[in-house]
């Protein structure tokens, strides 16, 4: 039950944690060696925890009183009724926060003088109750400014609002479940948020990846590894073919010879290899005779004529 305390309050879900569990610092040791605190500093803490502790479980408290309670409306008026076909005002605060988990006594002023926490009327919270006439009435405070009651003989339970008459008749209110008030040092209230915080990033160090918010995504499909049919072919043959091909014509498809082909490393027998193709060779573009009448005037211009240009050293016959 403690170390179920511990963990909730530092996650910050100290609603969940039942009234009068331990201190979260109280068991975390390893957080309060690193902070070095002296044993007066450490009863405070502990304290305050305990008592943060209590409010966080009494606000709990008040929304199941207020649940239940609401749940009631319309049910009528019977002096003395505990439920669950009818309710007086103080039988319907009763039951309220019995369901809370919260003991009160039976009549109005009882109810007012067990509970530890007073409260004024401008700092009334939803499941307070609120008494009025002497504290011969009761009501269960809702918010903004309403409460919800059972108000008299003949009349149902319902909601009705403080107005001015009513804050006159206002003799009182109380908290259930809630410690009595302490008013804590700022210092105290600091260093305990630093321990939750400490505490917190300790836990979320050591928490393992959330599978679930991470789905795997697949890799890019250029980094995926290719299949032996999508790679490209830089055999011998193939890349013969590529350069046999003429220019702007398609290249011929090679004939598939997988099956004949020997395993790679084995020596191939040179008669088993396909004889290499004609390589094309393009024909020299046609000259007009008057083009080489013009270039054979030229060179005799210069030279001589074409019959009797030889290279140096060399006598023709």
């Amino acid at each position: 039950m403690l170390r179920t305390a511990v963990t909730l309050t530092v996650t910050g879900l100290a609603l969940a944690v039942p009234t009068g569990s331990q201190a979260l610092a109280a068991l975390n040791p390893a957080v309060l060696k690193r902070l070095h605190l002296d044993s007066a500093t450490l009863k405070k803490v502990q304290a305050y925890d305990r008592y943060r502790t209590r409010e966080a479980s009494q606000r709990e408290g008040a929304s199941k009183a207020l649940a239940f309670a609401r749940k009631q409306i319309g049910k009528p008026y019977r002096w003395g009724a505990e439920g669950p076909g009818g309710y007086d005002c103080s039988g319907l605060a009763m039951a309220s926060w019995r369901k809370a988990g919260v003991k009160l006594p039976r009549v109005t002023h009882a109810q007012y003088r067990q509970v530890k926490r007073k409260v004024s009327l401008k700092d009334l919270k939803p499941g307070d109750l609120v008494f009025f006439r002497g504290r011969n009435h009761v009501g269960l405070y809702v918010g903004s400014g309403r409460y919800l009651h059972a108000p008299y003989t003949g009349a149902r339970v319902r909601i009705d609002k403080l107005d001015a008459r009513r804050k006159r008749q206002f003799a009182g209110a109380v908290r259930p479940g809630a410690p009595a008030y302490k008013k804590w040092s700022t210092s105290v209230k600091e260093l305990v948020e630093k321990i939750d915080r400490m505490s917190a990033d300790k836990r979320t160090a050591h928490k393992p990846p959330d599978k679930q918010r991470t789905p795997q995504i697949p890799p890019p499909s250029d980094t995926l590894p290719k299949s032996p049919d999508s790679l490209p072919d830089h055999s011998p043959d193939h890349d013969l073919a590529e350069a046999d091909a003429p220019p702007g014509r398609p290249r011929a498809a090679k004939p598939d010879d997988s099956a004949a082909r020997p395993p790679r490393g084995d020596e191939r027998p040179e008669e088993s290899r396909p004889e290499p193709r004609p390589r094309y060779k393009a024909k020299p573009a046609s000259r007009s005779p008057r083009h080489a009448r013009h270039d054979s005037d030229s060179w005799e211009k210069y030279v001589g004529t074409v019959d009797e240009l030889t290279a140096p050293g060399h006598v023709p016959h």
